[in-house]
């Protein structure tokens, strides 16, 4: 494989001797054996530099960027939030008005905060309530109409129960407008390498994008690229400067190789492997659904959420008719050595990559087929309205003035009528319910209220809501 960080880590592991520079090991057994610590180095002669790569790095970023259609890429060593803050600072300015579909990721809420960018959010008109939808064209259309002044449209792609927006259509709507496409693709690293998959951001005309390989491919987590579009009207030098102000100076050259290597694999092996892996989820999905009591939802694309198309190999299962909880599902299958990315009231939902094989397959069906519940029944009284009066609100005041300003803890229930100060919201999806500059609202908090009783994980509410003090 063409993986040049891979090779010069490899050179340097079999030609050093003594160092007496970071980090502290010295590349001796720690808490990992010297096996793996003596790729753990710091910027020494030949090892290139992250903050402003002229090598090993920079040839594997031109590797990924030419192998996508990209102008060019940038590796990430702190995941794709890092990124995300990046690219964010470098398109926006103080006061950019940016269009902002409502499934963002809470990690974003700290870029428009840091920029001063002044978002306008975009609810899906999407009708289904047990899946988080996504925006629609002529969501995005209608937005774009209602604000011709906006610097940019902001998107996630896929959501993270892997259905995606028609990312051709609007980009071309937003470059018609003038207005430039900055994409979350934190779980479409595997795009890029297979037409069986959806479109990649690269191809569908996105301005500046982020992939989490973490994710989706075999690499370490944290390990992430931003890329920036063939036509895209963005300076090199800015995306760098924005990186280094986010960046650690002291970057893990074992993530970069990691990246390297990662990228190295698809390029040369992916097309096949995605393959293998796509075949192997579809065999599987059949099998799932034909032990009783599951429904595989990403077999088409779901009806009513909103999405042009989805990602099979999320594998997301419908658990309810087997008389339990996605959250009870979850628990038994991690009882039994299996572990799931994430599960809501009635889903478990799966990462699967090319790094999964039969086995892991085999012995997920044999939990399942075992997982038996007592007539469990979720009767669910959200409606698309109810949806709407939670995600539907713009903000009172620009996330970063409440971000920064000072701030109190109070009950939630007191809450009702102040300026959030803090996201607040689930995982999954990480989806902020109240995001910083949000006048909070008696059915915001009912909803999160209900979500916590239903089992969810809730961030932002530890000992109450923080609200600004304007």
């Amino acid at each position: 494989m063409n993986t040049p960080i891979v090779d010069m880590l490899h050179e340097i592991a079999q030609t050093s001797g003594s160092r007496f520079c970071m980090p502290g090991h010295k590349g001796k057994p720690g808490f990992l054996p010297s096996e793996v610590n003596c790729y753990d180095i710091t910027e020494i002669p030949g090892a290139d530099n992250l903050y402003m790569p002229q090598g090993a790095i920079a040839k594997a970023q031109e590797l990924h960027a030419k192998s996508i259609g990209a102008r060019e890429s940038f590796f990430l060593v702190n995941g794709s939030s890092g990124g995300i803050h990046a690219a964010v600072l470098s398109v926006l300015a103080p006061g950019d008005k940016v269009i902002v579909a409502r499934d963002f990721h809470l990690s974003v809420v700290n870029a428009f905060a840091l920029v001063g960018a002044v978002p306008v959010f975009v609810h899906p008109s999407a009708q289904e309530t047990q899946l988080p939808c996504v925006v629609s064209v002529e969501d995005i259309r209608h937005a774009v109409e209602a604000h011709p002044d906006a610097k940019a449209v902001y998107l996630t792609y896929p959501n993270y129960y892997g259905m995606c927006v028609d990312l051709n259509r609007i980009c071309a709507i937003a470059h018609d407008a003038g207005m430039q496409v900055i994409c979350d693709a934190a779980h479409a690293a595997a795009f890029d390498f297979s037409t069986l998959l959806p479109v990649s951001p690269a191809a569908a005309g996105c301005d500046i994008w982020v992939t989490s390989l973490h994710k989706t491919l075999k690499a370490m987590n944290q390990c992430a690229v931003l890329c920036v579009g063939e036509n895209a009207k963005i300076e090199h030098d800015v995306v760098q400067s924005r990186l280094n102000m986010l960046q650690t100076t002291s970057p893990s050259y074992v993530l970069l190789g990691s990246s390297d290597y990662a990228l190295g694999y698809m390029r040369e092996h992916g097309k096949t492997a995605l393959a293998m892996t796509i075949n192997l989820v579809e065999d599987n999905m059949r099998r799932i659904e034909a032990l009783g009591g599951y429904r595989c939802i990403l077999q088409d694309v779901p009806r009513n959420t909103g999405a042009y198309d989805r990602d099979v190999l999320k594998l997301v299962i419908d658990v309810t008719d087997r008389g339990v909880s996605g959250f009870t599902a979850a628990r038994l299958l991690h009882q039994n050595r299996v572990e799931v990315e994430a599960a809501d009231i009635f889903n478990i939902v799966l990462i699967c990559t090319v790094a999964d094989g039969v086995e892991d397959f085999d012995l997920l069906k044999m939990v399942l087929k075992n997982i038996k519940g007592s007539n469990y029944n979720i009767r669910d009284t959200m409606t698309a309205d109810d949806l709407a009066a939670v995600f539907g609100v713009q903000l009172s005041v620009r996330i970063g003035e409440a971000v920064f300003a000072q701030r109190r803890r109070i009950e939630p229930e007191e809450s009702v009528g102040y300026i959030a100060a803090s996201s607040v919201g689930a995982y999954p999806p990480g989806v902020p319910v109240i995001v910083p500059g949000m006048e909070i609202t008696k059915q915001m908090i009912d909803y999160l209220n209900r979500l916590k009783y239903s089992g969810y994980q809730l961030f932002g509410m530890d000992g109450g809501i923080e609200v600004a003090c304007l």
